[in-house]
């Protein structure tokens, strides 16, 4: 089930963002542009230490224990973005630290946590060997409130996702997306860097022991997609037929899709569009001004 409705916010899939983990390095295809690289060096965000630390972005990473309790003063139920400027289950970031976000977000029951990785091998190990080892242990979040979230794995309200920016994450990162406990799966394709292929059966590994691989569909564990293309002043070409295909695809699966942004490299095949459209922002992210085939924003219903 899913159902369609239009957001206004910097990020439009999310209503906020969440940094208790800054800094990051770039890893595949997808970070050559990184948003927030450019952003962590930005004059407003260096006046922060954290920022100021992880500024170089070659995998300093850094805890913000001021930033931990922010979830704790909204009242009103949110989609929060867990780490826009770094990656969660980056190799460098302390597995302790998981520990106490992971609180946060069990006690914050009326929230929607959305968490984005392009290190979903590590958030395999996180939640399928860490936290089964880490014994009955309760977070203190302040004065007379502690929270245990072992017993309560996978939680409800924790949406968990991989970056798939070409056909060569996607089938590197989708079938380890499927090992990651989480009652709500997705996908990122932006950039959408080429064409993306969704249809097609995905091997996954049921049994390591015995080398035993099943042939799934995307449609029997994933929930939602995103898909954009790239933007700033390097972006790299994305093409409507592109995005269009990932819409279709999802509709074939009946997976709900989110068309987030054009991308500011955005390339048009039709002249007649080309000509009449003069794009407002950048990024071209108004969906009033998508072709009316991507104007497509849906979220996951439960």
């Amino acid at each position: 089930m899913f159902i369609s409705r239009i957001i206004m916010s910097k990020i439009q899939w999310t209503n906020e963002t969440w940094n208790p983990i800054v800094g990051c390095s770039k890893i595949s295809e997808g970070c050559v542009n990184c948003y927030a690289e450019s952003l962590a060096k930005a004059p407003r965000l260096q006046k922060f230490e954290q920022y100021q630390k992880v500024s170089d972005w070659d995998g300093t990473v850094e805890f913000v224990e001021s930033q931990l309790y922010k979830p704790l003063s909204w009242k009103t139920p949110k989609k929060i973005f867990v780490c826009s400027m770094g990656d969660l289950f980056h190799e460098d970031v302390n597995f302790e630290w998981i520990d106490k976000i992971m609180a946060i977000m069990c006690h914050c029951k009326h929230h929607t946590f959305q968490v984005l990785t392009k290190r979903p091998d590590r958030a395999v190990f996180y939640f399928n060997d860490h936290l089964p080892n880490i014994g009955l242990r309760w977070f203190a979040l302040g004065e007379n409130v502690a929270v245990t979230f072992k017993s309560q794995t996978p939680l409800p309200n924790i949406w968990i996702g991989v970056s798939v920016e070409n056909q060569a994450r996607a089938n590197e990162r989708i079938p380890l997306l499927y090992q990651i406990p989480a009652k709500v799966k997705f996908l990122s394709c932006e950039p959408l860097l080429e064409p993306l292929e969704l249809l097609s059966s995905i091997p996954v590994e049921i049994d390591e022991l015995i080398d035993n691989e099943q042939q799934i569909y995307l449609n029997d564990f994933v929930d939602w997609v995103i898909v954009g293309g790239e933007s700033g002043s390097k972006a790299r070409p994305c093409y409507y037929d592109w995005i269009l295909r990932v819409v279709q695809d999802c509709k074939a699966l009946t997976i709900p899709v989110f068309v987030k942004q054009l991308g500011s490299n955005f390339i048009h095949s039709n002249e007649a569009f080309k000509h009449k459209t003069k794009f407002k922002h950048s990024k071209k992210g108004n969906i009033e001004e998508f072709p009316n085939s991507l104007k497509v924003r849906q979220f996951p219903q439960f």
